[in-house]
């Protein structure tokens, strides 16, 4: 009975519910017309285009959210990339979501590395604790 009682309680905490923000807070308008206008004159044609991949990118990262929802790192994943790819309040979704894919896939990497003979747990641990939630770069250092 007991527990059950402490599973009831610590359940809600054991959940693992990853947010993103909104398309819009990432004010994408801005960055295009930022990346794509010269002394003063839109090339409408690439900011379509920018605009156009903002939009991918960020469907593509709520895909890549999705579909590792149940993974503890998940929300660490995304504010990590967020963090990097933010600039004075205006994100780059697709970068965002390049960013998440790299670390996403280093990730996929120590898992089919941790399942192989002779995986060293020290040094994977070492690599862990110095990069943390950079699971590419816990690859790249373990491989060294």
């Amino acid at each position: 009975m007991k527990k059950f009682l402490l599973f009831i309680i610590l359940a809600p905490l054991l959940a693992h519910s990853a947010t993103f923000p909104s398309k819009e807070s990432a004010r994408s308008s801005e960055h295009c017309k930022s990346e794509w206008t010269k002394r003063g004159q839109l090339d409408q044609r690439m900011y379509d285009y920018c605009m156009k991949r903002e939009g991918e990118g960020y469907a593509e990262a709520l895909i890549l959210m999705e579909k590792y929802k149940n993974q503890p790192w998940i929300q660490d994943v995304i504010n990590f990339s967020i963090k990097e790819w933010t600039k004075a309040g205006v994100r780059q979704d697709s970068m965002v979501k390049f960013s998440m894919a790299k670390i996403i896939d280093g990730w996929e990497d120590m898992v089919y590395e941790s399942k192989q003979p002779g995986f060293n747990k020290a040094k994977h641990q070492s690599c862990q604790s110095k990069w943390g939630v950079q699971f590419n770069m816990v690859a790249y250092c373990y491989k060294q």
